[in-house]
């Protein structure tokens, strides 16, 4: 196996164990809530937590990741995610799991930026997308696989059995990067020091750094909410909504790979109107439109935002200059925590309750989520044609 294969199947592999760690907090909420002795309502605390440490992370570390070979900064921020991971087996209450939480979101977005940085350094810029499509496969099997089978963890064994499984998959993804990832010096060699000011001077950037905040933007307005949407104002069976992430998993797993493709031989224009139409139409249940075919609607929803997220990466990931590339990387996450905080401000306003337990407002939130996605598609073009103009010169 060539060292770029390695590398993204390693960063896969990091991708799939970081998103389980983080997507199957909210899932075990009940057991956390009644284990830890919190009201449920505050389980959102665990969730601010994390995103906010990742932030606060990001601005931090954002100088220092390029100044380091790759190989070793990940293994020492995957490792410390892993033990982080393993402390929340530790803790008693709430205080005490919200500090183990923000922990591994400190750890978790520095080991991803490397990640990915390792990635772009060793694809070529007409393969990224193929490249991006299967490190995103570390999303829809955290989705199909991860999360399912954490809760049937913490079912048989306790609450804290997701953890050890995590930390356990964690170690093991370790001692295989320890192995198999070579050593990344190449980027070491630009005199010139990356910081926030130098990159957000150049245009480009800050496009890509909008583009990737009305991404996440867009999309969280609306995730957050599916199943609360579905289970009470559709009457979708509550037996059935594990299918339906399933399905939707499968479905985002296939997109994510046909559009990566697409976006590498035909440039981000095509994929990105493919995948923001499915976006939109999946939009179509908060509009009182659908009721008869729900998962149809919700796994277009997921094909959508799957296929806008690998061709906003391998669009956005010709960007930077070696030199710049982790701490570019770092940069884009505190913008797209930053954002996903924002969209549940935004929701937490607009959104309320009815007297029957019906979720209220969703309509105009679906609506803002639509026109801002269809506005990044366009940026996305814009973005990709500056790029070539560039090339050509």
């Amino acid at each position: 196996m060539s060292k770029p294969s390695r590398a993204i199947l390693l960063v896969a592999a990091l991708q799939f164990v970081y998103l389980v760690d983080f997507m199957m907090v909210l899932p075990l909420g009940p057991d956390l809530a009644r284990e830890h002795g919190f009201a449920l309502d505050r389980l959102g605390w665990l969730a601010a937590a994390y995103t906010l440490a990742s932030a606060v992370s990001g601005l931090v570390t954002f100088r220092l990741l390029d100044r380091f070979d790759r190989k070793p900064a990940l293994l020492l921020t995957f490792g410390l995610l892993a033990l982080a991971t393993l402390a929340s087996t530790l803790c008693q209450g709430l205080p005490a799991l919200m500090v183990a939480r923000a922990l591994t979101g400190a750890f978790g977005g520095p080991a991803v930026a490397i990640g990915m940085a390792i990635v772009i350094d060793l694809t070529p810029p007409e393969q990224r997308g193929k490249a991006m499509a299967k490190v995103m496969l570390g999303f829809s099997l955290a989705a199909i696989a991860g999360v399912p089978l954490g809760l049937e963890l913490a079912r048989a064994g306790g609450w804290q059995a997701p953890f050890y499984m995590v930390a356990a998959l964690a170690a093991l993804v370790l001692v295989a990067m320890a192995c198999l990832l070579p050593a990344l010096e190449g980027h070491l060699n630009a005199r010139e020091k990356v910081s926030a000011r130098i990159l957000l001077a150049r245009p480009k950037v800050r496009l890509a750094i909008l583009l990737q905040a009305g991404s996440a933007f867009s999309a969280f307005l609306v995730i957050p909410h599916f199943s609360a949407y579905f289970l009470l104002n559709m009457g979708f069976p509550r037996a059935q909504l594990g299918m339906l992430y399933f399905a939707g998993g499968v479905v985002a797993l296939l997109s994510v790979q046909l559009l990566g493709r697409l976006a590498d031989r035909t440039g981000p224009l095509l994929a990105a109107g493919l995948a923001t139409s499915a976006f939109c139409a999946g939009l179509a249940p908060f509009f009182g439109l659908g009721a008869a075919l729900p998962i149809l609607f919700f796994v277009l929803f997921m094909a959508g935002n799957a296929g806008r997220n690998v061709t906003m990466a391998a669009t956005v990931s010709q960007v930077p200059s070696p030199h710049e590339r982790a701490g570019f990387m770092s940069l884009q996450s505190l913008v797209q925590d930053v954002a996903i905080g924002a969209a549940a401000l935004v929701t937490s306003w607009q959104l309320g309750e009815a007297a029957d337990g019906r979720l209220t407002g969703m309509a105009p939130v679906a609506a803002l989520a639509a026109v801002i996605a269809v506005s990044v598609a366009f940026g996305l073009a814009r973005l990709a044609g500056a790029r070539r103009a560039v090339a050509l010169e």
